[in-house]
């Protein structure tokens, strides 16, 4: 069976915008910056970066012309740029300006801006537009996707940004092994360096010192930090190899979160915690300690930032979700897979990680994410779009037989609804393994009605599998190193195993089985590597099978590591719902490239018909390319960005915020458009 796709990035475009409805506003006597050059061209100002970079005006499309309005990419606006193509000023950098515009009543605003390197990340920035009658509206300015990253690097991303221009920094560094952050650390043990950060796994520990006044009497200590971590505090030195002695704990993760473990950064942020009992003791010290909250499976503190400070930070934690018009949609399904309750019904089989502390799901090497849609019986035509990056293959399979009771995927938030026993079991990514004497048992309470199930036991290496019907009474049912006669130690083996649980459920009122894995050769340490257990009725399906229908390395030819092509992607889905009368289909999300761990990012998905209008940020120009010759297989982001207006008020002007004192970088306006009112137009920004 084979699905057809119509398309793969749906930005839909608006009807009835006509350019003869669009103002240009003047930008010549702002512009202080010079951005495009020609090849061995010499800049008026500053390069972008410290490497020398502008933007190559060679790499300008075809057709186009300094003084002549040009149709941006996406064909969803008109911009009339400045002198591109020779030396001269041709963009102003963001900084508080005022835009006086030709009064009248516009529906939105088109704005052409490049973020380089990487600009206003601040989010609490605002761009302001004035009217006549003296009111004003303000619609949020950052962040903006870096030059380098796809326009939509951030739709459906958790953004989160810790504002400290109003505090008083005592100390700060960042924990990247530097001399700032040594002069602060005493003492270590079994640290790793990732990303430029620390980070300290099983019985390792990080020990700062700081030396504060005497007299200092409040302070917060802010923390940025992720995965399964304590933080202790002492105000004299005790041996942090002994933590329990004179150390008290102000933060374990696995308490604040419920007895989840992070293994996906999933809640990097900065963590404040009030100093001020500490720093009543007048000791002039404060000694803070670092270590693993799940020594066992390595999945420690990834320590990222410290700072000691006066007064209150400003927090932003957001998922940046862009406005979509549904209007002329019928939508079934609309969510972020970032573990929420609108996610929760559709995701069928999670055999991936994350959620991030992005809010999204990847899929890498051997993992998958599969998900469930039931779509009214009436409808025969539909549509997925999922926003997605990197290297990923996407699967279809329509309606099954195959009725699923349960099913547990190591490391997931509802794992321990049926991890009875982890003996010695460690949490490793998506699996759980279990080496020497150590074993884990789940157990599932099946439906009352049933006496037959299997359970698929998607397990590899020398692992050993036992039932019972919900005791101690274990039963083997696979023991691969007998069964095989391989002492199997490069997980060659790892596949779905089906265990008959009809005898368990005979004469067992509650219905309750458990399954228990053991390793099959406890003295070489390869026991059993789980990543899912599913009960279900029936071991095949006699209906359909996945069929690959969307691969990146198909649309791009290359293994993407970087995002660049993340954007929504559109599958028809007509003829996996023909001659489909229950209406129901998978969708399967896998890695492309299983070798090197760059699989499917997911961020977000919509089921529905008819069309949706995904109002995000754009480029203007594709495929441009700055004075090094870079990015190489993709277009530097001067995007398009789109603000609306209050078309009822006349516009009369546009005051830009101002630059962000933590801001080094710099974003760049070229041009700006006017849609006249009346003109069909949409709120194309990120809320």
């Amino acid at each position: 069976m084979k699905y057809w796709i119509i398309g793969f990035v749906a930005f839909c475009f608006v009807s009835g915008v006509s350019f003869a409805q669009s103002t240009h506003v003047s930008l010549d006597g702002l512009f202080d910056a010079d951005v495009f050059l020609q090849a061995n061209g010499t800049g008026l100002t500053n390069p972008l970066d410290e490497e020398g970079r502008y933007l190559d005006a060679a790499t300008l499309p075809d057709g186009y012309q300094d003084g002549t309005p040009f149709s941006a990419q996406n064909g969803r606006a008109e911009f009339l740029f400045g002198s591109l193509l020779g030396s001269s000023l041709d963009a102003l950098i963001v900084n508080g300006q005022t835009l006086t515009v030709p009064t009248g009543s516009y529906g939105a605003i088109d704005l052409a801006l490049l973020s380089a390197p990487d600009g206003f990340g601040d989010p609490f920035s605002q761009i302001e537009f004035r009217y006549a009658d003296g009111t004003s509206d303000q619609r949020r300015f950052g962040p903006i996707a870096d030059w380098f990253q796809s326009p939509t690097a951030l739709d459906n991303s958790f953004y989160s940004f810790t504002d400290d221009d109003n505090v008083n920094t005592i100390l700060e560094f960042a924990a990247d092994f530097g001399e700032d952050e040594l002069q602060y650390l005493l003492q270590d043990q079994g640290n790793g360096n990732t990303g430029s950060n620390r980070f300290v796994d099983g019985t390792g520990f990080a020990l700062y010192v700081f030396d504060v006044p005497a007299d200092l009497t409040n302070a917060t200590l802010g923390v940025t930090v992720g995965n399964n971590f304590v933080i202790s505090v002492a105000t004299e030195f005790f041996d942090p190899e002994t933590p329990d002695v004179g150390f008290e704990v102000v933060l374990n993760s696995m308490e604040f979160y419920d007895g989840f473990e992070h293994r996906a950064l999933g809640n990097l942020r900065q963590y404040d915690l009030d100093m001020e009992p500490f720093l009543a003791r007048q000791t002039g010290e404060i000694y803070v300690l670092f270590t693993d909250a799940t020594p066992a499976n390595g999945w420690g503190p990834y320590i990222q930032r410290m700072s000691l400070f006066q007064g209150e930070t400003r927090s932003f934690q957001e998922t940046l979700a862009p406005s979509i018009d549904t209007s002329n949609a019928e939508v079934y399904a609309m969510f972020q897979t970032d573990g929420g309750d609108d996610e929760k019904p559709y995701l069928y089989d999670n055999n991936a990680s994350g959620p991030s502390n992005r809010g999204h799901r990847f899929a890498d090497a051997s993992g998958s994410l599969t998900y469930q849609f039931d779509l009214p019986d009436a409808v025969d035509n539909a549509k997925l779009t999922v926003d997605m990056a990197n290297n990923f293959i996407v699967s279809l399979a329509g309606s099954s037989d195959v009725v699923r009771y349960a099913q547990v995927s190591p490391g997931t938030v509802e794992e321990k609804n049926f991890l009875v026993e982890e003996q010695g079991s460690i949490l490793s990514g998506n699996s759980r393994f279990a080496d020497g004497n150590g074993f884990m048992v789940y157990q599932f309470d099946l439906p009352d009605d049933i006496t037959s199930a299997f359970a698929m036991v998607n397990v590899g290496n020398q692992f050993f599998i036992e039932a019972s019907s919900g005791d101690d009474d274990y039963t083997v049912e696979h023991d691969w190193v007998f069964d095989s006669g391989q002492e199997t130690r490069d997980n060659s083996n790892l596949d779905s195993y089906p265990i008959d649980l009809t005898p368990y459920l005979a004469n067992n009122s509650d219905n309750i089985v458990r399954i228990r894995l053991s390793d099959g050769v406890p003295v070489d340490g390869w026991g059993p590597y789980l990543t899912g257990i599913t009960i279900v009725n029936k071991v095949e399906s006699d209906v359909d099978s996945f069929v690959e229908v969307m691969n990146a390395m198909d649309l791009f030819g290359e293994d993407i590591r970087n995002e660049y092509n993340k954007r929504y992607y559109t599958i028809e889905l007509a003829e996996v719902l023909a001659n489909n009368p229950t209406k129901q289909f998978f969708v399967r999300f896998t890695d492309g490239s299983s070798g090197d761990g760059w699989g499917p990012g997911v961020f977000w998905m919509a089921l529905y018909s008819g069309d949706l209008d995904i109002q995000s940020d754009g480029l203007v120009f594709d495929e441009l390319k700055t004075t090094l010759g870079d990015p190489e297989n993709y277009g530097a982001g001067l995007i398009h960005r789109r603000y609306p207006l209050n078309s009822a008020k006349t516009l009369q002007d546009i005051v830009l915020p101002a630059s962000p004192d933590s801001e080094d970088d710099s974003v760049y306006l070229f041009a700006a458009t006017l849609k006249n009112a009346g003109s069909s137009v949409s709120d194309w920004m990120l809320r």
